[in-house]
């Protein structure tokens, strides 16, 4: 657990990894054609945002290029 992160409620994170919905792989680890097969696809919600597949790996490589 990362610090000042707020954890999912147990009963959530056992249905999603049980649905499939959470399957312990990290984004970055992913092929790129999973991420871009559909770049309109919707790839994450988080409260009012969503973002498709094309722009978070857009955001990804950007976020990258500011660590160098």
């Amino acid at each position: 657990m990362l610090a000042g992160c707020v954890e999912w409620p147990q009963e959530l994170a056992e249905r999603y990894r049980r649905k499939g919905y959470w399957r312990g792989e990290c984004l970055g680890s992913l092929p790129a054609h999973v991420l871009c097969g559909d770049p309109k696809g919707i790839a994450v919600v988080a409260a009012n945002t969503r973002l498709s597949y094309g722009e978070l790996d857009q955001r990804a490589d950007r976020l990258a290029a500011g660590f160098r």
